[in-house]
């Protein structure tokens, strides 16, 4: 077998180089486009708000998201899963719950914990830290 692979000419080697490549280029590929499917879907969001105001504004994007809602409640995200809702806080302690589904059933949660003082700062909690 060795012999003969040996004895190859040319344009055989060439041939199988080219096919070869045309594989690795096809996987490559193929890859990047289901990428995706490995990642699921991921949320990254973020609370503005006015100290002086009740109002607060969760903005964010939703990788690969199909539904999101907030609080139990759908709200609507971009093409590229983009998404702003305004959110009333009401004086004291609150969760505010994110959650996400792409369109394979995965799901991902992200969870704020909020204080709102009546007359005093707003105080946002995640993930163990202070945001004002």
């Amino acid at each position: 077998m060795i012999k003969n692979i040996k004895n190859k000419s040319m344009k055989w080697w060439i041939g199988a180089s080219l096919c070869l490549i045309l594989f690795v280029i096809i996987a490559t590929f193929a890859y990047i486009k289901t990428s995706f499917l490995m990642k699921g879907v991921q949320i990254e969001a973020v609370i503005d708000h006015n100290d002086s105001s009740p109002i607060a504004n969760i903005k964010g994007k939703a990788s690969n998201a199909v539904y999101l809602s907030l609080n139990g409640r759908e709200i609507f995200i971009d093409k590229d899963g983009s998404f702003s809702e305004t959110i009333a806080l009401l004086p004291g302690f609150q969760i505010i719950d994110l959650k996400a589904e792409d369109k394979f059933g995965n799901t991902a949660e992200k969870t704020f914990q909020v204080m709102h003082e009546e007359d005093a700062n707003t105080v946002a909690l995640n993930e163990n830290k202070i945001i004002n």
